[in-house]
């Protein structure tokens, strides 16, 4: 079979008609997908959903809940209301201006409960840092060792879950899976909203 010959215009057409093509396909595709964008925005609010609380408007933000009160905005893990539904034993009576410009120690194998306080409690303290508590196993030997004269919270599991304070450690104990609510419950009791 003999291949009919094409001048070079004839190819040039044929080739500016296949880029025209293409250029088409691709004009439909990207307003398709401006107009899928632009109908999926519809009947979305523009402002974050929340939850309320004891009297407090607490907004989703970022997969936390927070909570602005005059300066200060603090993060939650949970919806308040479920750290409340959680079964636990509670015996404290420190408040947030406790640690105000003082030095405060975490014991914490814990690390989302340590975090949760360091970003939460960090703008009201001199400053903040992991240690040990004595009489106790330390694993890291780097940290200072620190005693319930020291502001010092202990977070640790346990089969029972309660926070309750002893000189100036105060105690976030309970189950692994418990933990992350106990800490809501203790910052939630430091700021004054139970």
């Amino acid at each position: 079979m003999i291949k009919k010959l094409e001048s070079k215009s004839d190819k040039l057409k044929k080739e500016r008609r296949l880029q025209f093509l293409l250029a088409g396909i691709l004009i439909f595709v990207m307003l398709g997908s401006v107009f899928g964008i632009v109908a999926d925005s519809f009947g979305k609010s523009s402002s974050n959903e929340g939850v309320s609380f004891n009297g407090q408007n607490f907004i989703t933000e970022n997969g936390y809940y927070t909570l602005t009160l005059g300066n200060s905005k603090f993060y939650f893990s949970f919806d308040p209301n479920i750290a409340e539904s959680l079964i636990k034993q509670v015996n404290l009576s420190r408040k947030i201006s406790s640690y105000a410009g003082q030095e405060v120690y975490i014991l914490s194998n814990n690390y989302p409960s340590y975090s949760e306080i360091v970003q939460n409690l960090g703008q009201f303290t001199l400053r903040i840092q992991g240690a040990c508590k004595e009489g106790e196993e330390c694993l890291d030997k780097t940290l200072p060792i620190k005693t319930c004269n020291d502001n010092l919270i202990v977070i640790k599991e346990s089969t029972e879950n309660k926070i309750y304070e002893t000189g100036n450690c105060v105690y976030i104990e309970g189950k692994d899976e418990d933990l992350l609510k106990l800490t809501d419950e203790f910052l939630l009791r430091e700021i004054g909203i139970k």
